[in-house]
């Protein structure tokens, strides 16, 4: 191959090289320190060129390779949605590199339009180092200021556009904010912690940051070497400076959150690890709440043999082990419940009321959370039926101990759907995207959710207390604006049910608790999270699974480490007493918006000064 091949083919194998890189930072192989080095060979690469369009090919290329691996688990339920998804994401990441190769650009000014000239290159490089090499020696400092300045604008502008576009991305179009350059700190929880500044969105600002100040610096130190004149790199430490400001937040902040004063939950959760393609076999009905009544029961009468025991061996007074809530995942009840418009209460299908009175509640004196689809009814010739045409809902129901079945139910419904699983939009006016599903997917599209309006938190009691549940549903953990809508100033937690059998035992699931951890540090509220086939788990108010009174790790796994399990787990989560407000809480996205705004500024700037 010649050299001039090697020029012209070099960028888009590390376009390629990068978008493998940033996909290992994530769970499939938790490579989490590639954030920092990801984007090495990708911005030498877009900053060579001076075309927009040549940025934006080169960017989607790395975001091609990025989203068809780190989103493979799709091909599972449908293999033209993980092709259509990659392609579609990718948009943004070319968006990002038609600005890295404008204003972004810091090698830019020193090319003429015929930037693909070697010989013109080599000039430029000539005329820069004759420069350097006649300045005067007290011109030096002034110089070496100067063009740190100019490397740390230019990366701000990249780090600004990143952050401000990936907003974008989980915001347009309903948004899909899935694994966002800092869900990448999933293993890093000392960098996880500014989240409750920024948002997980705003964390990506630092690893795109420090890669544009270390490709300038690196060129910038190859050129004074040739030269013979090295100058302070004032960039680079300011950008070290940052980073150690980052880090050392994040170590003082994890301890003092785990010092706070808070109210212990007690929870119970049950993971039955029910395939996809029995889930919603009508044959099995029976069996699954019966599994659900058998993997409950076995863990109280564990929970009670424990006591006993403990009881019996201990001289002195014990804390006996009583969940207050039992959590069951999402539609772990396979019939719905129904609701009639302007009544009071709910009305339980027979077998679902039989199983809750007769078999659950006497269990024990707790809380039932669990999934449910929340159909409306009318009354028909003096009996209850679902309404046609009436509000759909994919819910969390919450049935509290000593009062009415019927009565002791409160609900949330999920306000946050998810386009071509939950409804298809224009359904009944393009009947051709109805077909599109059952072609992709290979299973009939149910018909459509109703989103759900109220941001009010469920209060339900504890024995230390009420506590307020901020509720979410499957994919709505991943949804930072939304969640925050819930917070008040009370003691909470946030309880998520979900499904993730639909992409079987995939990294998919391990992506999905990656994400919602960040959900944990953003609001300084503890989440409990109960999957049918996934993650079921207990995340501190600092975003780790470890108990932070007792160091016990709090998720269901077998003893191979391995999430896709049957089985139980009774922990703590720690509710902070006086419900802080973090920035975040308050101000949501403010950092991402303000990224947003320095990017018009500079775009308008540039279209200014021509």
């Amino acid at each position: 191959m010649s050299a001039r091949k090697k020029i012209v083919l070099w960028p888009f194998i590390a376009a390629i090289v990068s978008g493998v890189l940033l996909a290992m930072c994530f769970p499939g192989w938790n490579l989490s320190g590639l954030v920092w080095l990801w984007m090495l060979p990708l911005l030498p690469a877009v900053w060579r060129g001076q075309s927009k369009w040549y940025g934006f090919f080169i960017c989607y290329l790395s975001g091609v390779t990025f989203w068809l691996i780190n989103l493979k688990w799709l091909w599972t339920v449908s293999g033209l949605g993980a092709l259509v998804m990659a392609a579609f994401l990718a948009l943004y990441f070319g968006l990002w590199g038609a600005i890295a190769v404008s204003i972004g650009n810091p090698w830019r000014k020193k090319l003429s339009k015929n930037n693909d000239d070697p010989n013109e290159r080599e000039g430029i490089r000539e005329k820069i180092a004759n420069k350097q090499a006649a300045a005067k020696p007290g011109a030096n400092f002034g110089s070496a200021v100067g063009d740190s300045f100019r490397s740390l604008r230019f990366a701000f502008v990249n780090a600004a556009a990143w952050v401000g576009i990936e907003w974008l991305r989980g915001w347009l179009f309903t948004g899909f904010g899935w694994n966002g350059l800092g869900v990448a700190f999933h293993n890093t929880p000392v960098l996880a912690q500014a989240a409750d500044l920024v948002g997980v969105t705003g964390l990506a600002f630092m690893p795109v940051l420090m890669s544009a100040v270390l490709i300038q610096t690196g060129r910038r130190l190859g050129q004074e070497a040739m030269s013979g004149k090295l100058k302070a790199r004032l960039d680079f430490s300011v950008a070290a400076l940052l980073l150690a400001m980052h880090f050392c937040y994040g170590v003082w902040r994890a301890r003092d959150v785990n010092s706070w004063d808070t109210q212990r939950v007690r929870v119970l959760l049950v993971q039955e690890n029910i395939p996809q393609n029995l889930k919603w076999d009508e044959s099995e009905v029976v069996r699954i709440m019966d599994d659900y009544r058998e993997g409950t029961e076995l863990a109280i009468k564990a929970l009670d043999d424990s006591n006993k025991n403990s009881v019996e061996s201990a001289n002195r007074e014990v804390e006996l082990k009583h969940p207050d809530f039992v959590i069951w995942p999402e539609s772990a009840l396979p019939n719905p419940l129904l609701y009639v418009e302007g009544e009071e209460g709910y009305y339980f299908y027979g077998n679902v009321e039989h199983l809750l009175e007769n078999e659950i509640r006497p269990l024990g004196n707790f809380t039932l959370i669990a999934g449910m689809n929340e159909f409306e009814a009318e009354h028909v010739d003096e009996m209850i039926k679902w309404k046609e045409g009436g509000g759909q809902y994919n819910s969390i129901v919450a049935v509290k101990p000593g009062q009415p079945l019927a009565l002791s139910a409160e609900t949330y419904r999920k306000m946050h759907l998810v386009i071509f699983g939950e409804y298809i939009p224009l359904k009944d006016d393009l009947p051709v995207l109805t077909k599109l599903f059952k072609f992709s997917s290979g299973a009939d599209f149910a018909g459509n959710f109703s989103a759900g309006e109220s941001i009010d938190p469920l209060t339900l009691p504890t024995a230390e207390g009420d506590v307020q549940v901020i509720p979410n549903v499957c994919f709505e953990d991943t949804v930072g604006r939304l969640t925050r809508q819930f917070v008040r100033h009370e003691p909470q937690v946030i309880v998520n049910v979900t499904n993730d059998g639909w992409f079987k035992e995939s990294e998919a699931a391990a992506q999905h608790m990656a994400n919602a951890r960040f959900r944990a540090i953003e609001l300084r509220r503890p989440m409990i999270r109960s999957a049918n086939t996934g993650v079921s788990g207990i995340i501190s108010a600092a975003g780790s699974l470890v108990d932070p009174a007792t160091g016990d790790r709090q998720i269901i796994e077998d003893e191979h480490g391995n999430h896709f399990t049957r089985g139980n787990l009774y922990g703590h989560a720690y509710a902070p007493v006086d419900g802080p407000l973090t920035l975040y809480a308050v101000a949501g996205d403010w950092f991402s918006w303000l990224m947003l705004v320095s990017l018009a500024v500079a775009i308008v700037r540039r279209r200014i000064s021509g």
